[in-house]
């Protein structure tokens, strides 16, 4: 496409789906206006309970080396705590850089040869708090689906795209 495209996120989603699939991508007036949400209901004490209980104790540790038994511990301690953390997160509609940060391990593959890449298999270390967040994000952003499936709110451009190529395909489909 040219470099000189000019419009909202949307008329330039729809652009490329026509570009990549003319004949079953949608047209601007096929696709319904999405609402957002002002401001998403704060996470409750209850929903981080819930996902605190289930991780597993065990587990490895990301770069920040807060394993799940201290997350537990200090939720059983302070418990405010996490919950002003990641509904700052949801306030900000933020989800801070330094959690997104993976170590990446290597471990050799048993009876396979050292200097060959396939022998090896990764493995990411992710910190423990940006795990949670996301899955209080992903248990919220469920529950939505399953209950306005029909009305989805979308917060990011990613997500406008991916509500796009849906709607897409569900015009094919149908």
């Amino acid at each position: 496409m040219e470099n000189n495209e000019k419009g909202t996120p949307t008329e330039f989603g729809l652009k490329i789906l026509q570009k990549l699939y003319p004949k079953i991508a949608p047209t601007a007036a096929q696709i319904q206006p999405h609402q957002t949400l002002l401001e998403e209901e704060k996470f409750s004490q209850k929903e981080i309970e819930d996902i605190v209980k289930k991780i597993p104790n065990g587990k490895a540790p990301g770069y920040d080396g807060i394993d799940n038994i201290i997350v537990k511990v200090i939720f059983n301690s302070f418990p405010s705590l996490l919950l002003y953390f990641f509904n700052k997160c949801l306030e900000l509609k933020c989800f801070p850089d330094p959690l997104k940060i993976g170590l990446v391990i290597l471990f050799h593959k048993m009876g396979k040869e050292e200097q060959n890449i396939k022998s090896y298999r990764p493995i990411s270390l992710l910190p423990t708090l940006g795990k949670l967040l996301e899955k209080l994000l992903l248990q919220r952003r469920n529950f939505q689906l399953k209950t306005k499936n029909s009305n989805i709110h979308c917060s990011t451009d990613l997500e406008k795209g991916i509500q796009l190529i849906t709607h897409s395909c569900m015009l094919h489909l149908s």
